[in-house]
């Protein structure tokens, strides 16, 4: 069973074994909204392909949805490079930089922070604006933050798992696929 809050720190005041996971949760309706949002600034910012990722690399989700870029890929190689630009603001002393640029000859990638889990990629032709791309990146921030963000505060509550739970799940599992005679 799932126990958070009080049950949560009468489990470890017992000396139960206890697991946390954190998560970010979003539900069926938020992501259509951001589905949504993501296919408009698509269209809008005449970009190729737009991602939303998470902080740790793992994507959320695509615009197009059938895109051909090696998403898992991009979605690591962004991250790890957006980890890179916020350890290069802390040694310039600075706050933060919530975003980065790279240039090529075809193509573009704009990376901006969306909120503290959550990064906006946007792929781009060079026959593409820079300017145009991040003034409707920035209208779109204005809807995925509000989306996001109690997201996040949910999943700062760690969520606690009792030890029966791997048992009482291995059993839901089995009883999901009876054996067969």
């Amino acid at each position: 069973m799932l126990y958070s809050g009080q049950v949560a720190a009468q489990l470890q005041d017992k000396g139960a074994e206890v697991a946390r996971r954190r998560g970010l949760v979003i539900n069926d309706e938020q992501m259509r909204l951001v589905d949504e949002v993501l296919a408009k600034l698509r269209e809008v910012s005449g970009a190729k392909f737009v991602a939303l990722v998470s902080t740790s690399g793992q994507p959320i989700t695509t615009s197009p949805v059938d895109v051909a870029s090696d998403t898992l890929s991009l979605a690591a190689l962004a991250a790890s490079s957006f980890a890179a630009t916020r350890q290069l603001a802390e040694v310039l002393n600075e706050r933060e930089f919530t975003l980065l640029f790279h240039e090529g000859k075809e193509s573009n990638l704009h990376v901006v922070q969306v909120t503290d889990l959550i990064l906006l990629l946007i792929a781009f032709g060079r026959e593409t604006q820079v300017g145009r791309v991040r003034l409707y990146t920035s209208r779109a921030l204005e809807v995925l933050k509000p989306v996001f963000e109690p997201a996040e505060e949910t999943a700062e509550e760690t969520a606690v798992i009792d030890g029966d739970y791997s048992r009482q799940a291995g059993e839901a599992i089995d009883g999901l696929f009876p054996e067969m005679d």
